[in-house]
């Protein structure tokens, strides 16, 4: 891919899709090129969000096949305290079905936030505190994305080898791929080389603080700027094309189904594997994975057919312009000009947005209101999995603090209530108000809330 198409197509993307800077990688046979446009520069160093899977997933199956752990055994081998609802998932979960999200939990990303709220919860405790959520299937019956069970694997991981992730991986990942620009989480990396983050809510663009994701170890922690993150990419496709390791080998072999989501692309099958997710583009297998946190996304993807390799990094909140990224790189490889993505992914997004907007419209209905705070409902209500929410008076306006953001609890006609939480899910969580207690329909594949009761 030349250079100028490369120039001009991010000044396309960054523009269709509002985009404050962008980090642009690409590797092709043996010939690698990066730049950053926009606001930052080479030195930045992105959030990498949920591309720390990879990290993790690859460090594991490095230390499978040296025989010091295996993905079969159960997690409880390695940390007996090892604690579920579901206790045949408590003696059967491995590494693999970590790795592959198959515990039979759904996402219950909201318990990321609200065991935020008076402190951030150490690796340990936050995996401790997985074991009193609620399941929603079965283990190994159907793949359900999970930040949280990685956490868990990262802390079994650590009590296995004796050794912290972070340390593991700097010295059997990055110092041999000279991987210096890329940190393990955010108290480590120069601040100040971060770019401030942004999010586009309603059609504004809007910079947010910069709120860290926590101690959630090898799920979403890492940094890096983005020629390190084409060397790791770059890596990626030459393990895959190359390697003779049994179990590095099956983190590229589908371990889970994972059914197409996007209205683009045309895929006919999806899978996940072992930290990487594959799926078939014109013809041709093409692994990916994907990152996206409050103010930024990246993404890391290659064509082993193709020896082609391709990262982006930005610093806005939850855009698809990574995967249309994606297509065009791989279609100017193949000499293909007959869609443009950024268009057609935009028009896409934009129906998408739009939808939601007129949903949650519905749900306020045409006359919301601010709730009343009063007195009763004012403090902190905690649940062993999720902690704490904290319900606070703003100007006599209830509000509820989820982690580090206080957010308008609203009522509507029918005397419906719902958190307006715009930073991260953009959308309405609904809460029941009751006597010493709160109830929040947490995660949607959940058929009941979870209930929090007040701290005396």
């Amino acid at each position: 891919m030349e250079k100028q198409k490369i120039t001009d197509f991010a000044e396309k993307v960054m523009d269709k899709f509002n985009l404050p800077s962008l980090g642009f990688g690409v590797y092709h046979k043996n010939e690698s090129y990066s730049h950053v446009y926009g606001d930052a520069n080479e030195d930045s160093l992105y959030p990498l969000a949920s591309i720390s899977k990879s990290f993790l997933a690859t460090a594991i199956c490095q230390l499978a096949d040296e025989g010091k752990i295996s993905l079969d055994d159960p997690l409880k081998k390695y940390w007996p305290d090892f604690k579920m609802v579901d206790k045949y998932v408590e003696d059967h979960l491995t590494f693999r079905d970590a790795l592959s999200h198959q515990s039979g939990l759904p996402a219950h990303d909201l318990m990321r936030f609200t065991n935020m709220n008076k402190h951030d919860l150490s690796l340990k405790e936050k995996a401790e505190h997985v074991g009193y959520l609620q399941p929603n299937h079965e283990l190994r019956v159907k793949m359900q994305y999970s930040n949280l069970v990685y956490a868990v694997a990262t802390y079994v991981m650590e009590q296995a080898i004796g050794q912290d992730y972070g340390s593991y991986e700097r010295e059997h990942l990055l110092k041999p791929l000279h991987m210096n620009d890329t940190y393990i989480n955010h108290n480590e990396a120069p601040r100040d080389r971060i770019p401030k983050p942004y999010i586009r809510d309603n059609d504004v663009t809007e910079e947010v603080p910069f709120i860290a994701p926590g101690k959630v170890g090898g799920a979403s922690s890492m940094l890096a700027t983005i020629s390190d993150l084409l060397t790791w990419a770059e890596f990626q496709l030459k393990t895959q094309k190359s390697t003779k390791d049994e179990v590095t080998a099956q983190r590229y072999l589908p371990q889970s189904i994972m059914l197409p989501n996007r209205p683009y692309g045309g895929a006919n099958f999806g899978a996940y594997g072992l930290g990487m997710m594959m799926e078939d583009y014109r013809g041709h297998k093409y692994f990916y994975h994907s990152g996206s946190y409050i103010g930024y996304c990246s993404f890391l993807g290659f064509v082993p057919d193709l020896d082609l390799a391709f990262v982006f990094t930005t610093n806005m909140d939850s855009t698809d312009s990574i995967f249309a990224l994606g297509y065009q790189t791989i279609d100017e490889t193949l000499g293909i000009h007959d869609t443009d993505w950024a268009d057609k992914v935009s028009k896409i997004m934009a129906d998408k947005n739009r939808a939601r907007e007129d949903n949650i419209a519905k749900l306020k209905g045409p006359s919301p209101k601010a709730v009343k705070a009063t007195a009763e409902l004012l403090g902190d209500y905690q649940n062993p999995g999720y902690g704490l929410v904290t319900l606070c008076d703003e100007n006599g306006e209830l509000k509820a603090t989820i982690g580090k953001w206080n957010y308008p609890v609203i009522e509507n006609a029918d005397g419906k209530m719902f958190i307006e939480e715009r930073l991260y899910q953009h959308g309405l969580i609904p809460i029941t108000l009751g006597k010493e207690k709160i109830a929040l329909q947490s995660d949607p594949a959940l058929k009941e809330p979870t209930e929090f009761t007040k701290v005396k």
